[in-house]
C-alpha cells in the first residue's frame, strides 16, 4: 500500500511540475518587457485673448484680435478676476479677459477658464 501511495505521489508531482514551470515561463518575457513609451496627450483647450463684448450666466461673448467669439459658460468654467477665484457675475462687459476654451464633437465652444483683470 506504501508503494502505491509513492507512485501516486510522484504522478501527481509529474504532472504538475510541467504546468508551474510553463506558467513561469509565459509570464517571465512580459514582466521583463520594457514599457511602451507613451507620448502625453495633446491639449484640448485652446488660448484666447480679448474683451468682453456680452456676457451673462449661460454664456460669453469676447471680442479677440480674429472677430467675435462666442462661448457658452458650464458650471465647470473656472472664473478668476484679478488672479482670485470669482463668479461669473464678476466679469463685466468692456473687461480684459483671457482663458480657454473647448470644442465639443458637435463644434460647440465651452469656456474651460475666463481670467479677468479690472486693474
Amino acid at each position: 500500500m506504501k508503494s502505491s501511495l509513492l507512485k501516486l505521489a510522484l504522478v501527481a508531482a509529474a504532472l504538475c511540475a510541467p504546468v508551474v514551470a510553463q506558467a513561469q515561463t509565459t509570464s517571465t518575457p512580459a514582466a521583463m518587457a520594457p514599457a511602451a513609451a507613451t507620448k502625453p496627450a495633446k491639449s484640448d483647450k485652446t488660448p484666447y485673448k480679448g474683451t468682453v463684448k456680452s456676457i451673462d450666466a449661460a454664456s460669453l461673448v469676447v471680442t479677440t484680435a480674429k472677430g467675435d467669439l462666442t462661448l457658452a459658460i458650464a458650471p465647470t468654467t473656472k472664473v478668476k478676476v484679478n488672479k482670485k477665484v470669482a463668479k461669473v457675475t464678476d466679469i463685466t462687459v468692456g473687461e480684459k479677459v483671457t482663458g480657454s476654451y473647448t470644442k465639443d464633437d458637435t463644434g460647440a465652444l465651452t469656456a474651460y477658464s475666463i481670467h479677468g483683470s479690472t486693474k
